[in-house]
């Protein structure tokens, strides 16, 4: 049974999770939500390839805030895959599973991934790139949410979701502005991407949505067709982007609840 109000979201790579305040915000008043702010910085669980560390640190953290609760999972981006095999790898924990756009490497996709965490091919086929030389500093004065509206990932945001963005990652200091995570770190997770989703197939024991935006680049068919099969996944859409927490969090957070109620047998 699926219990509706008690959720841990589970943010996407280089966005922490007080980037999602406006769709925390827009969630019914009865919801709790847990959301670790910050994945992947932690001694205790450095990022491991396909993400089973930090699998780990998600129910970690559920151990502390909500020892005797079950929770729906939701989770965006690299956030989903991460709820995903937590639920799969202990499933008492959780009633529920929202996937929002994750990057699945599922099909005959696996095998080239593997191949490709060989070498440097992941820095081309992910933004790995992109994350290690990311700017890291800005001087007093800077208007960092004009700075990063005019970025490419952000051009379809919602302004207050990119102002919470920065608010999130940026610490202020005497002479200036420093993001407070760690840009390497970054494109490590992005480098290690699960090719071993199907080693989970048949261990997901709670019912389970997969979102996807109506213009994702990322979630694509031909690589959710797969995964949506084998573990017996509701599949809707949300409009936007990959992204499209962040781009609609209001209809974002409506669709969440939505896929919530259809999965507890409920229609509000």
């Amino acid at each position: 049974m699926v219990q509706k109000g008690i959720l841990h979201f589970a943010h996407a790579n280089g966005f922490p999770a007080g980037s999602y305040r406006k769709f925390f915000n827009a969630l019914p008043s009865g919801y709790t939500v847990h959301a670790h702010h910050k994945f992947c910085h932690s001694e205790r669980f450095p990022v491991s390839d396909n993400w089973h560390s930090q699998a780990r640190e998600l129910i970690d953290y559920l151990s502390q805030v909500a020892p005797n609760d079950k929770v729906v999972a939701v989770g965006h981006s690299f956030g989903a895959v991460i709820s995903y095999i937590a639920a799969c790898l202990e499933p008492a924990r959780f009633s529920g599973l929202v996937m929002l756009d994750p990057p699945l490497v599922s099909g005959f996709s696996r095998y080239l991934v593997a191949l490709a965490k060989r070498g440097r091919l992941m820095n081309k086929i992910t933004p790995a790139d992109l994350a290690e030389i990311r700017r890291r500093k800005w001087p007093k004065g800077t208007d960092l949410v004009a700075y990063f509206a005019n970025k490419g990932l952000f051009k379809d945001m919602d302004r207050d979701c990119i102002n919470d963005y920065v608010n999130a990652v940026i610490d202020e200091h005497e002479h200036g502005y420093e993001l407070n995570f760690d840009p390497d770190i970054e494109a490590r997770v992005f480098r290690t991407v699960p090719h071993n989703l199907h080693q989970y197939s048949g261990k997901l024991k709670c019912p389970a949505t997969l979102i996807t935006g109506s213009h994702t680049q990322v979630c694509l068919p031909l690589l959710r067709k797969a995964f949506i099969k084998d573990n017996h996944l509701t599949h809707m859409t949300a409009s936007g982007g990959h992204m499209f927490p962040l781009e609609n969090p209001k209809e974002s957070a409506d669709a969440v609840v939505t896929a919530i109620n259809a999965m507890s047998g409920s229609g509000g």
